[in-house]
């Protein structure tokens, strides 16, 4: 008989070990050990043993379901209004698939309870309470389109794709930006600068990034002044680990549709790559909403290519 039960203290080597047997995916962490949970997830101030459901068949647990609420509009606190499915995973058995169906309505159950009005699957800003770095690349993008199982498993509990996301990447090796007009200009005119361990300046990303360290790379004019626009970058830990490289990701581009236009974006992101690649970095992910034409364009020219989508996807 399965039940379903709230995460115990014990959990953590058997939640470790269903992770370690899941399908290959690129954008999964594989190496998941207790240490590497306690670290990132379960000490989150916002972590509740009761979000965290553990199937199991008899005393062994067999899949858990992981829900959450996102940061409300001011990033100083939870919003309970609209809960997320961050992880669901089921091992190897005989009754997988019903499992997976009961820890999904256990995880809605749960989140109803606590006030949530919109339930979502996939994790993607705002609702993103936990496993950066393990999921999705450069960030929590919602549930990738290669994720067969759970992108099955979540139009069979009714929800639909909401939010897409495109993932992007590229090797550093031979990077070189392309040099124009418009790029000396550029270079004439502004100065870029590198500043290490920027913090979050907000309390919730500020948990959420707490064991990640930021680099944010600043255009400015030549006598200083406020940046002009800015890149946020970080190692891409520990999914990279997987992939046996070492990956730098964009956390976030602060620019304006004029920065684009006027070519100071993919100066910018174009000087910021080149550090990387000096340092021995092998490989860039970043992301851009499926309606950024701009953004896309953009990662395109500097050499990146389409790998994957994703999307939050939402119960209707």
């Amino acid at each position: 008989m399965i039940r379903y039960r709230p995460f115990q203290n014990w959990d953590p080597p058997a939640l470790a070990e269903i992770w370690r047997t899941q399908p290959p995916l690129r954008g999964r962490v594989q190496a998941v050990t207790p240490p590497l949970l306690e670290k990132h997830i379960f000490a989150k101030p916002w972590f509740d043993r009761h979000g965290l459901i553990v199937a199991c068949d008899g005393a062994r647990p067999v899949g858990f379901a992981h829900v959450g609420f996102g940061a409300n509009r001011d990033l100083d606190d939870i919003d309970r209004s609209a809960g997320t499915i961050c992880q669901l995973q089921v091992a190897a058995h005989e009754r997988r698939g019903e499992i997976a169906l009961e820890l999904l309505a256990a995880g809605e159950h749960h989140l109803r309870q606590h006030g949530a009005q919109q339930l979502f699957a996939g994790e993607q800003f705002p609702f993103t309470p936990f496993y950066v770095g393990f999921y999705g690349a450069s960030h929590l993008p919602g549930v990738l389109a290669s994720d067969v199982t759970a992108t099955e498993l979540f139009a069979a509990g009714g929800y639909k794709p909401a939010i897409s996301r495109h993932l992007y990447r590229r090797q550093l090796a031979g990077f070189r930006p392309a040099v124009d007009r418009q790029w000396m200009q550029v270079r004439r005119r502004f100065v870029i600068s590198r500043r290490d361990e920027v913090a979050p300046d907000n309390w919730f990303e500020a948990n959420l990034w707490a064991w990640h360290d930021w680099t944010r790379f600043v255009l400015t004019l030549p006598d200083g002044g406020e940046p002009i626009i800015s890149a946020t970058f970080w190692d891409v830990q520990p999914l990279s680990l997987s992939w046996g490289v070492q990956t730098v990701g964009l956390v976030s581009l602060d620019d304006t549709p004029e920065a684009r236009e006027a070519g100071l974006s993919s100066y910018l992101l174009g000087e910021a790559l080149k550090h990387y690649l000096a340092e021995g970095y092998v490989e860039f992910e970043a992301q851009a909403p499926a309606g950024d034409q701009s953004l896309c364009a953009l990662f395109q020219q500097l050499g990146l290519e389409p790998y994957d989508t994703a999307a939050l996807w939402q119960k209707t």
